[in-house]
């Protein structure tokens, strides 16, 4: 199936004429949108067809491919229809040129709709996303569309639809983005058949497809991107772009929150009850994730002391959490509660930790987990949440990030909102643990120090939680001298230290070469880390030294050979996931860390594993 992008681009506009050609950090608008388009990589071919020899001009120096239409179209559609006319193409899809920070993921959804059970009564797709503010929903300029259960278009309009006249029905209201997909036949003759009244009396070009008897599927996308309609979306896109190009991550002066609450000691655990009930709002649960390894414990579901309409949810952690399972919780918990949950309490290792973190931001943040994968993106505060360890090493009770394996990446969602509220901090939880996963939680732990103390981020700060963790690592795993009550209170506090030290400095080499294992295998993340670091002598000589002592010392086997029949493909995908993550490299190697660490020498250090 041949798919090719067309960005129609009208020099004229009646709100910003030129818009298209404005500056937009050093080019012009639409060569954003096409370099954006172009490089989402789903496409055999993108052009930009335009009624302007301007911007046909400016897209050929750029190196783009541009097409001359007439002037005379009434919409995009018809300036693209006539463009591909003579082509041999199978899906034509239609990206906004004022929409220069179009995301690979829209696309994809919108792509993904043909190849879905029943892609073959679609005409075209097109993209929707929920709106709740009644300005927005009355705002002419913002379509609004209407769908069946099965998410197919029913109608769109500039008024609100359906009219609320019962106040009490709730609603979801749905405003129309315009990227569309369009298979040819179904292009072609919306350019041959005349508009009709509907579409003429709102001047919304889908209408015609409708009317026509056209199925149109929507797929919901909350990625509020910006389009350039005005002078001062111009100049908040300009602000957007140079906060994108330069990102913070490793500011001199770093003004990160901690845990504001933390309870420790033996039997905190019972404490739980007595914290949550003031922050119980009426008629809004708790919500628990806990580890599906508590499920038969009748002694330990008591202790939960569930009230009212709350919620138990038991999560396996066979599997790193994903952002598509962070988006099912979310949804499930949207449609079964009419009010918002008073909190989220996640109670396990550092996938649960890590899970209920994102399940807390996206109640409050639209869209998918995946959208906010990066540094800094979350927009809004998440709900009240708390996180109970049962393993310890690693610092998922107190780092500011989520880490999610997505579609596309496995990254953290980190932000000034993702700590915990309230961290309870019970050793007794930690009995039981299961001598490998011990082993390899509490090396987590010992990575992230020997990490922060070699890399260029180091601060005073940093560096003080990270020696201390550090020295208690050794204690715990190098000697014999502590009872089981004390090793486990002790690797409790190394990885709180760990993980703070982690939050004011960053992790390195073996962090970004496990998140390469772990989104191409599966691997898990604490046993990933130790795969890694079994072969990091040349970056951190005795401290892995010091790690094979311990190994030796527990009776670890460490896999061997998991990456010795990876194919080409997954190869090169474990290697772009690792070198997606520059915050990392830059703190091991610096900011030449490009020359160090080049693709060739990182494809070695995976063959050796």
């Amino acid at each position: 199936m041949k798919i090719i992008a067309m960005i129609p681009a009208r020099y004229g506009a009646s709100r910003f004429p030129g818009k298209l050609m404005q500056d937009l950090g050093g080019k012009p608008v639409i060569v954003r949108t096409y370099e954006a388009t172009k490089a989402t990589a789903l496409f055999d071919e993108v052009y930009v067809v335009t009624d302007s020899e301007l911007i046909f001009n400016e897209i050929e120096m750029h190196g783009g491919k541009a097409i001359m239409s007439i002037k005379e179209h009434d919409c995009g559609s018809d300036r693209i229809a006539e463009a591909v006319e003579h082509m041999d193409v199978d899906i034509i899809v239609n990206v906004q040129g004022d929409e220069p920070f179009t995301s690979k993921r829209g696309l994809e959804q919108v792509l993904a709709v043909f190849k879905g059970p029943d892609a073959e009564k679609i005409d075209l797709a097109s993209l929707m996303t929920e709106i709740y503010d009644w300005k927005e929903i009355s705002d002419p300029n913002a379509v609004k569309v209407v769908v069946d259960k099965d998410n197919f278009a029913q109608y769109f309009s500039r008024s609100p639809v359906p009219y609320p006249r019962d106040k009490n029905i709730a609603v979801q209201y749905y405003k129309h983005k315009g990227i569309y997909a369009f298979r040819k036949d179904a292009l072609m003759d919306f350019y041959k058949l005349p508009m009709r009244a509907l579409e003429a009396a709102e001047k919304i070009e889908c209408i015609r497809y409708l009317e026509y008897g056209k199925n149109i599927k929507m797929a919901i996308n909350n990625n509020e991107g910006i389009e350039i309609d005005t002078p001062e979306d111009l100049i908040r896109a300009n602000k957007v772009l140079k906060e994108t190009a330069n990102p913070s991550v490793n500011n001199k002066y770093r003004n990160f929150p901690m845990v504001p609450k933390v309870i420790f000691g033996q039997g905190s655990f019972d404490q739980l009850p007595s914290i949550l009930a003031p922050k119980r709002k009426d008629k809004a649960p708790f919500i628990y994730l806990v580890d599906d390894v508590f499920q038969k414990d009748e002694a330990f579901g008591n202790k939960l002391n569930l009230r009212f309409n709350d919620k138990l949810i038991y999560v396996s952690t066979l599997e790193e959490p994903k952002t598509e399972q962070v988006d099912t919780i979310v949804k499930n918990i949207k449609n079964e509660f009419t009010y918002q949950p008073s909190g989220i309490i996640g109670i396990g290792g550092g996938s649960i930790l890590d899970l209920a973190k994102a399940v807390s931001l996206l109640i409050t943040n639209k869209g998918s987990a995946a959208d906010y994968q990066g540094w800094d993106l979350l927009q809004n505060k998440g709900i009240y949440h708390v996180g109970i360890p049962t393993i310890s090493g690693t610092g998922a009770e107190v780092s500011r990030t989520a880490i999610l394996t997505g579609p596309e990446k496995k990254l953290g969602l980190n932000s000034d909102f993702t700590p915990y509220d309230q961290v309870v901090l019970d050793p007794d939880l930690t009995q039981g643990v299961p001598k490998d996963q011990w082993f390899y939680t509490g090396m987590d732990c010992f990575i992230h120090c020997v990490e922060s103390l070699n890399g260029t981020f180091l601060n005073a700060f940093s560096e003080s939680y990270g020696e201390k963790a550090y020295d208690l690592c050794k204690e715990i795993f190098l000697t014999d001298t502590l009872s089981d009550a004390e090793s486990r209170a002790k690797l409790m506090m190394a990885s709180w230290h760990g993980g703070m030290s982690i939050a004011y400095s960053q992790v390195g080499v073996a962090h970004a070469m496990s998140y390469g294992l772990s989104y191409v295998l599966g691997t898990k993340h604490g046993v990933g880390n130790c795969i890694v670091f079994d072969h990091l002598q040349d970056y951190y000589p005795k401290d892995v030294e010091l790690f094979k002592e311990m190994v030796k010392l527990h009776d670890i086997t460490i896999p061997q050979n998991v990456c010795a029949n990876l194919t080409d493909k997954q190869m090169e995908t474990m290697i772009d996931i690792a070198l997606s993550l520059v915050p990392l490299w830059e703190n091991a190697l610096g900011d030449d860390w490009e020359k160090i660490m080049t693709r060739d020498k990182l494809k070695d250090l995976y063959l050796k594993m």
